[in-house]
Parts: structure tokens; C-alpha cells; sequence
């Protein structure tokens, strides 16, 4: 009967993801939205791929006076995919697939912790699957970036921790931090419910550890200490790595909302209410999670006190969360994305006091039926938010009452965007090896005010107008020509009309689409 309601469950999840797209998205190239940030991972991984590097020694293809070492968050995935395309070949469908598959995990965990708990599969299902609805959530699970398979792991390394309670089992217990380690690794705003997790630990130890139980023992916090100390070894490996090599390409500290003005506190406030809000989960679907988790105190004596405790700690590390990154939240909507991890905890917990208290209501078909029909809702906005961002165009966007046309458009500029500069960069590569031009021959690529989107699409090693842009126009050419760079390339001929360039255009060597290709090494 489990297994048949597991694989009911896979099902469903498979069904929603066809609802989302990810049959066509599984193939796209990196696209418009956060393009910049998928380019980046995408260039650690292809650099692994082509370099045979280190994994400690990750680089990207924007190389500065470093040779483009540097580091983002832990390289696992990166590392992994990159010796997959050793075995079956160089497809990026294998990076979303890992990370669909980090995602899926977790929410299938969540699905058996819901289930083990509740002892009831609807319930069970309702909460994975409404998580799920959340439209950052859709977007970036197939996706490149390591904020989403790292929620993935936390949801799993719940579900293991849960499991090693119940059963008292030392295995899942360590299994359980092994995971809370990875996704610490991946992305620390991950340990969100393992630091709240902790601090229930701590409490049980002070305050009950009189019983002598498995669960009060002392030997319960050293597996907690050993992952903060393998996070904080890491995190200082990084440090020391990117302060020899390329510094200040990707974010090892904090932006707090006390780092700023006023103005810009009030203007990125602004951006977090009409965009990143709506983005992070649909805003009824907030209220009503936002309502459950303030009615938990109304019922204090009946709840769960561990998952009441849990839930208010996990709320309260979202806020400080929140807080201390509050200055990326103008535009970064990816980093809200593991503080979904507090969406299912009200559910989980308000679902248990109706379980235990009043099964009359927790066994209504009417509520079910309800719950049900506002799900499928829920899981249509998410489809058209995760299509909306791939494919405009799409009828089931267009025809959408759920999405106003000024967002549509929007998407569809960006889309065009993409199609008009970047498009001829994915194809490019062939072309630039049949004029000579290696993998390591150092190009400049402008306009380009990523680090490495053009870059990584074309497989070449140089530089953008990343950094190079602040440089005054009478000296860039000659600024990136010091670092050994051999060929301009340009996507854009409004370029043509800077006078600044004019010497650097004698030897023409190539044009593929909107793209032309300068020899300047002469």
C-alpha cells in the first residue's frame, strides 16, 4: 500500500513538472532570467569538463590576471556534472536533471515525513505538492543554480533526522548531518532549520537531560558541531582561495539592511513587495500559511511543542535571513528561495493537531476536496510563472488571467533581448575554431556586462566588460591587450560609432550572425 502510494506521488510530481514545462525547459540554453548567475555556474562546471581541474582549484572562463580562478559556493555539483560529461558527453540537460533530481528527493522526503507523521497520503501529498506551487521554486529547480538542489538536501536531511527519532537509530541520525552538511556546503542559507534544529537540541540537553534518553543524550551535539565546523573549514578555504586568485567576483559575506540608506532601504523594499513576493510564493497561498502559523499559538496547548518551537524558530531565522541580506533583494530573487523551508512547518504542525484532536475535521472530504481544488489553482500560477519565463509567447501564458500583459511584455523584451545579442553565441564555437581561435587564445567580448554569459555560450577564455567597462574607453582595448588578449569580438554595431575602437577594426578575420570577429595582436 506505501510503495503504491510512493509511486502514486512520483507520478504526480512527474505530472506537475509537465505542467511546468520541464519536458522542453530540461533542453533550453541558459536563459534571460538570472542568466548572468546561471552563465557563472554553468563556467566552473565547463572549465572542470575541459581543464581536467583540481577540485579545489575551480575557475571560470572570465579570466582577469588570475587565470580566472575562483570560487562560489562548494563545487560538488559542479564537479559531478562535469565528470558525467566525461562519461556521456558535454549536454547541460545532465546539470538540470541533477539538480530536478536534488529537488524531487527532498519533496518526495517530505511526502513520507508528512506521511509517517499524519498516517494520512492525501494530507501527505498536499504539502510537498503545495511547496511546490512556489514560483521561484519552479523556475530554479531546473535549473543551474545551487539554491534550490541545496532545499532539496534540507528537506531530505529532515526527513532522515525525523527518521532517527522515531526509530532511535544512530545511522539516520548521521546520515541525516551528512546531507544538513551538503547543503550547508551548497548554500548556507540551507541551515536555516538545522541551526533551529540545534537550538531544540540544546534545549532538550539542559532541560531534560535528567531522563537519560536517546534523544536528551550529550552525544546528540557533536554531529551538529562537526557540520558547523566543516561549513566554517570551507568557508575559510574559500576565502583564502578567492583572496589569491580573482576576489570579489561572488559574494562571501553579508549586504544587511543597516548597510544603506533610507532611500535605498525604501526602494528595495518596494522592489521586495511588488516583485520578489509574489515570485517567492502566490501571495493568498502566504496569507493562508502566514494565518496557520499565527493560529498555532491559539491552540498552544494541544500543538506539537517540537514542531511549534521549530516553526517559530525557522520564521525567526528567515527574518534574520531576511535582514542580513537585505541589500541583493532589489533584483536576487534566488536567495529567498531555501527560506521556503518555513512554507510546509505551519501545515505540518496545524495538520497534526487536526490528526490527533479532531479527526472529524482532518478526515472531512469536503476540506480534502477544497484543499485539493486550491492546490491545483496554486500549481497553475506556478506553471504559468515558470513558462512565463522561458516561453512568453506561449498560448497558456498569453491567455493566462493570472499574470497581467505589462509582466508578459516584459518577459518578452528580455526574450528578445537574449535572442538579438546572445542567440549567435550558442552556436558560435565551431566557427571560431575554424579561424584558429582556441579554447585558450584569450578573446575580449563587449558589449557584455556579465561576467561570463558570452563567454561560457562561445567556450572561450578572455574577458567582458565585466570590470573592463569602468576603464576608460582610450584605454581598454590596450588595458586587456596587457593581459594577452589576441581578438575583439562584437555582438552589437552601435560599438562602431565609438571612436575609441576605430584602430582596432583593421583585421577583420570573421562575422557569424550579429557577431564580428577582430584579430588584435597585430
Amino acid at each position: 500500500m506505501k510503495r503504491n502510494a510512493d509511486l502514486i506521488f512520483i507520478g504526480l510530481l512527474f505530472a506537475v513538472s509537465f505542467l511546468y514545462g520541464y519536458h522542453a525547459i530540461l533542453f533550453a540554453r541558459p536563459t534571460y532570467h538570472h542568466i548572468w548567475r546561471q552563465s557563472d555556474c554553468l563556467s566552473i562546471t565547463k572549465n572542470y569538463y575541459e581543464d581536467n581541474r583540481n577540485f579545489f582549484r575551480p575557475a571560470i572562463n572570465w579570466v582577469g590576471d588570475k587565470g580566472g580562478r575562483t570560487v562560489s559556493e562548494f563545487p560538488i555539483i559542479y564537479f559531478s556534472v562535469a565528470q558525467l560529461w566525461k562519461i556521456f558527453g558535454y549536454h547541460e540537460f545532465i546539470f538540470r536533471l541533477i539538480d530536478v533530481l536534488l529537488v524531487f528527493t527532498g519533496l518526495f522526503s517530505l511526502f513520507r515525513l508528512a506521511r509517517e507523521l499524519l498516517s494520512d497520503t492525501f494530507w501527505a501529498a498536499i504539502i510537498p505538492l503545495f511547496l511546490f506551487s512556489s514560483p521561484i521554486l519552479g523556475y530554479f529547480t531546473n535549473n543551474f543554480l545551487a539554491d534550490a538542489p541545496a532545499l532539496g538536501l534540507t528537506l531530505t536531511g529532515c526527513y532522515f533526522y525525523w527518521k532517527a527519532f522515531a526509530k532511535q537509530s544512530n545511522k539516520w541520525y548521521l546520515l541525516s548531518f551528512l546531507i544538513f552538511l551538503l547543503a550547508g556546503l551548497l548554500k548556507i542559507s540551507s541551515l536555516v532549520i538545522f541551526i533551529a534544529l540545534f537550538i531544540i537540541q540544546v534545549y532538550r540537553i539542559i532541560f531534560r537531560g535528567r531522563e537519560k534518553a536517546w534523544h536528551t543524550s550529550f552525544s546528540r551535539l557533536w554531529p551538529f558541531l562537526l557540520v558547523l565546523l566543516g561549513i566554517l573549514a570551507w568557508y575559510s578555504y574559500a576565502g583564502n582561495y578567492n583572496s589569491h586568485n580573482l576576489n570579489g567576483i561572488f559574494l562571501h559575506g553579508i549586504l544587511p539592511i543597516w548597510g544603506i540608506d533610507a532611500a535605498a532601504r525604501s526602494e528595495i523594499w518596494k522592489s521586495v513587495v511588488k516583485t520578489l513576493l509574489p515570485g517567492f510564493f502566490t501571495i493568498p497561498a502566504l496569507i493562508f500559511d502566514l494565518a496557520a502559523f499565527v493560529s498555532l499559538f491559539l491552540f498552544y496547548k494541544k500543538i506539537n511543542r517540537f514542531f511549534l518551537f521549530l516553526s517559530l524558530l525557522v520564521f525567526i531565522g528567515c527574518i534574520g535571513f531576511f535582514l542580513l541580506f537585505y541589500q541583493v533583494f532589489n533584483v536576487h530573487d534566488y536567495y529567498l528561495t531555501n527560506m521556503l523551508i518555513f512554507i510546509p512547518l505551519p501545515l505540518i504542525t496545524l495538520l497534526d493537531l487536526l490528526h490527533r484532536k479532531y479527526p472529524v475535521v482532518f478526515n472531512n472530504k469536503f476540506l480534502k476536496i477544497g484543499a485539493a481544488l486550491c492546490l491545483v489553482a496554486l500549481l497553475y500560477i506556478g506553471a504559468v510563472n515558470t513558462r512565463m519565463r522561458y516561453f512568453p509567447r506561449q498560448a497558456f501564458v498569453q491567455k493566462s488571467i493570472f499574470v497581467n500583459k505589462e509582466n508578459i511584455s516584459s518577459w518578452i523584451q528580455w526574450s528578445d533581448y537574449c535572442g538579438t545579442y546572445f542567440k549567435a553565441f550558442e552556436t558560435i564555437t565551431p566557427y571560431l575554431r575554424s579561424l584558429g581561435i582556441k579554447r585558450d587564445d584569450l578573446v575580449y567580448s563587449t558589449p557584455d556586462g556579465t561576467i561570463n554569459v558570452t563567454l561560457y555560450l562561445m567556450d572561450q577564455k578572455g574577458f567582458s566588460d565585466f570590470y573592463i567597462g569602468g576603464i576608460s574607453e582610450d584605454q581598454r582595448i590596450e588595458t586587456v591587450k596587457s593581459y594577452g588578449v589576441k581578438y575583439l569580438i562584437i555582438n552589437d554595431s552601435v560599438l562602431y560609432r565609438k571612436p575609441f575602437l576605430a584602430p582596432y577594426l583593421l583585421h577583420k578575420i570573421g562575422t557569424y550572425q550579429n557577431v564580428d570577429i577582430f584579430d588584435i595582436s597585430h
